[in-house]
């Protein structure tokens, strides 16, 4: 690293979906080697930011679980950042909804060095699906229908998630709101290369930046934030319908969002890929030139190309997001009824005390009966139910083996 890059702090504040998490872990996983090479990601767990982002903007993640993580994580944050190497990284992309007053704290927290903002960015006709796909794995339950009309303001009350998109996704506003004090010569904005491109070139962009040479790092992660198709969110969307109430947040969060919707369906490509329908094209392009505009014109540094920003020209959607096919969606419910029986038969049953009561209906159940709307799923699940006692049979006899 040169002398030009000492006493640096680089807070990456955003947006969702653009390769944050990707980048985090790369951080994490290397922040010793990092270390050495005059780099401190501070933080002594790997959602450390995250409770940091949280706690700036004296909020939860979820209106209904506490997490006690969060207290006083952005004050053990900054004494970290300030006690290691010269040149600090800050990642979370939830910092970007924070307000002037909390942006004016941040800044005044981080003053031991000198402030460069990172904003991470990627065209909108990929940012509106998977922001809405976010949410669906976050346990909600509007519509792609609802959700867009919301986001273009076509609706009189939209809703809450509608709203919050242009919060985390209008760049130029957020990068105004954090900015005000920075120079534009300090605020860095990474595009997402476009969809084909080498998947590691976004950490190329992020290490050049800070000043350290992307290759000298190991990029592999537990998983990439593999985008799901039409039928496994509209399955994962029903799930939240049927559950909603039933499970607090971190039983879904472990149960739905990442062995469901994570693992099981984000461990493969997507059958119906989850895209724009052809409707709200032109005004998604509108949108992207009025983004990209600003950025030029404020004279931000970019690293990779703002023509990145502008959507190919290509068709909308071949699968409306609200109607997948019955028979797919029959088959991915399937698919992952089979994957958690699986899960369950491999290690050896153990002996359990019937429940006093009858339990709260789960995922499995869910799914069942999520299938059991449609005349195809009936006749799958007939078919599951026959060869039922087959699996029984087999745990059985693994726990005697």
């Amino acid at each position: 690293m040169s002398d030009t890059d000492a006493n640096r702090v680089y807070v990456h504040i955003g947006s969702p979906k653009t390769g944050t998490t990707y980048l985090q872990e790369i951080l994490w996983n290397n922040r010793e080697a990092l270390r050495d090479a005059g780099v401190n990601y501070p933080g002594d767990r790997p959602d450390a930011h995250f409770h940091a982002a949280m706690d700036l903007q004296h909020t939860q993640f979820q209106a209904d679980w506490f997490d006690d993580n969060v207290p006083n994580a952005w004050e053990r944050l900054v004494k970290q950042a300030a006690a290691g190497p010269s040149t600090v990284v800050i990642s979370h992309e939830l910092f970007c909804t924070a307000t002037p007053e909390q942006v004016e704290r941040a800044m005044a927290d981080l003053s031991f060095a000198e402030i460069h903002l990172v904003c991470t960015v990627r065209d909108l006709r990929r940012q509106l699906p998977a922001v809405w796909q976010e949410d669906v794995k976050n346990r909600h339950t509007i519509s792609f229908g609802e959700f867009v009309a919301g986001v273009r303001g076509t609706v009189a009350e939209p809703d809450m998630l509608s709203e919050l998109f242009w919060h985390r996704q209008d760049v130029p506003e957020i990068l105004a709101r954090w900015g005000r004090d920075i120079p534009a010569e300090r605020v860095h904005v990474v595009t997402v290369p476009p969809a084909g491109s080498a998947p590691d070139l976004v950490w190329h962009r992020f290490a050049e930046l800070i000043g350290i040479r992307p290759e000298d790092y190991d990029t592999r992660v537990r998983q990439r934030n593999r985008s799901l198709g039409v039928a496994e969110t509209e399955l994962v969307r029903r799930l939240n319908e049927r559950l909603n109430g039933r499970i607090d947040w971190p039983t879904h969060d472990q149960h739905v969002k990442r062995r469901v919707a994570e693992e099981i369906f984000g461990g493969r490509s997507p059958r119906s890929p989850l895209e724009v329908p052809e409707q709200h094209l032109e005004w998604l392009d509108e949108q992207s030139e009025r983004i990209v505009s600003a950025l030029a014109e404020r004279g931000y540094h970019v690293v990779g190309d703002l023509g990145e920003l502008r959507p190919p020209a290509t068709g909308g959607a071949a699968v409306d997001p609200d109607r997948p096919d019955p028979g797919e969606l029959t088959e991915v419910a399937l698919e992952a009824l089979a994957e958690l029986i699986r899960s369950d038969v491999a290690p050896p049953p153990r002996q359990q005390q019937p429940p006093e009561a009858p339990p709260v209906p789960g995922v499995r159940e869910s799914l069942v009966r999520a299938c059991d709307r449609h005349a195809a799923s009936r006749a799958a699940l007939e078919a599951y139910r026959r060869v039922k006692p087959l699996l029984q049979r087999l745990s059985a006899s693994r726990g005697k083996g």
